[in-house]
């Protein structure tokens, strides 16, 4: 089973055949263009696991993060498998660099990182479940997760299926055959190297219609002036309404902070995508490097959310720290380019209602987690100052 199943037999029909519905009027066209869809029907949240086989989360030891991410995951009724991480010996940092180590390209704290998602995803193929999707333990979502964004999106990757394969009662996201990742959290997929520029001037909607993508309607989605500086450059290059995503074909896919994976995509990061073993002749500084070749080059077949719903948070870096007496730190350009907004704002970039400020940690208190469970994480009120 892809998912964890809990509703009525009853309840996923009608899913099913409104799905049919959208898939026959909006089903992109051979060219990839695709036409904006709209649901108007009420819409059957999501399950604890979003509709994959489990929710994966690479957190390692002592990391200060993981309370606020299991706190965050009660008020939104999400079920989360936290693999035990194991504590990266020298040794083991040694084994992962080549003979030569003077030539090698990725830091300590990357290294540990790296194998840290190999052992999750090496627990996902022993648990026998047929998808998953890897969290890092730094990740903001917004509050309307389950309710409104995952039904959305499932209903935007059901209509890139092939019809033959159409289940969505037991595949919301499509088959294993479908999609080999999909980046539903990240820092941006920007069709070029970052580097180049973003937005007007560097995109044009050419490069959209020319990629497999569908378009559809989000209410929950940030007005153009709230998203991150290079989201909204990009989707005002490619001519895109407001309260609109897009799911499209991985272009050039950034950070790793919610992707979701097949077993036999996993399989392939750990032996051929990713393998625990550097090579300098790959020039791969990351792990999320080598996952973004893997989908921009070959031979992974990924889709990327734009926007996504899963962003890391602000904060102090384990990985940062671990490097920082091996080279100086710099700041991302992406979360550089949106530090202030992230101030202003007081949320996670392109997340509309989050954890990031605390308004909705409970500390413990078990009275307090059962009202925001149900008046944040069930009914989607953001119950912060000026807010609705």
């Amino acid at each position: 089973m892809l998912a964890r199943n809990t509703r009525s037999p009853g309840l996923y029909l009608l899913l099913a055949v409104g799905v049919v519905v959208v898939f026959f009027f909006y089903r992109p066209s051979v060219s990839g263009v695709a036409d904006t869809f709209t649901w108007k029907s009420s819409l059957i949240p999501a399950n604890a696991t979003l509709g994959f086989g489990g929710l994966y989360v690479v957190s390692g030891p002592g990391s200060p993060r993981r309370r606020h991410l299991e706190e965050a995951g009660a008020v939104t009724e999400l079920e989360f498998t936290i693999p035990t991480q194991k504590t990266w010996t020298d040794e083991d940092v040694r084994n992962f660099k080549p003979a030569n180590e003077s030539s090698s390209l990725v830091g300590t704290g990357s290294i540990k990182a790296w194998m840290s998602h190999h052992l999750v995803l090496r627990e996902f193929l022993e648990s026998g479940l047929e998808t998953a999707l890897i969290f890092e333990d730094d990740v903001d979502w917004d509050i309307r997760l389950r309710t409104q964004q995952i039904p959305l999106a499932q209903r935007a990757a059901a209509s890139l299926t092939d019809a033959t394969n159409l289940d969505t009662t037991e595949y919301p996201w499509g088959t294993p055959l479908d999609w080999d990742l999909l980046y539903i959290g990240h820092c941006g997929d920007y069709f070029g190297d970052l580097t180049e520029g973003v937005g007007v001037g560097h995109n044009h909607p050419s490069q959209l219609r020319n990629t497999e993508h569908v378009l559809f309607e989000d209410p929950t989605m940030l007005p153009r002036t709230d998203l991150h500086p290079f989201t909204a450059g990009l989707l005002t290059a490619f001519n895109i309404a407001k309260q609109i995503r897009i799911l499209h074909r991985s272009k050039w896919p950034l950070c790793t902070f919610g992707y979701a994976v097949t077993r036999q995509s996993a399989q392939r990061i750990l032996t051929e995508i990713a393998p625990p073993k550097e090579d300098p002749a790959r020039n791969l500084i990351a792990y999320d490097a080598a996952i973004l070749a893997g989908c921009r080059d070959g031979p992974l077949k990924c889709y990327t959310l734009t926007p996504e719903l899963f962003h890391h948070m602000e904060g102090k870096s384990i990985i940062a720290g671990e490097e920082a007496s091996e080279r100086e730190i710099f700041r991302p350009p992406v979360d550089a380019a949106g530090l202030e907004q992230v101030k202003y704002r007081q949320e996670t970039s392109n997340i509309g209602c989050g954890f990031f400020d605390g308004s909705f940690y409970y500390d413990g208190d078990e009275q307090k987690l059962a009202y925001l469970r149900e008046e944040v994480g069930r009914k989607g009120k953001c119950l912060k100052k000026g807010r609705q």
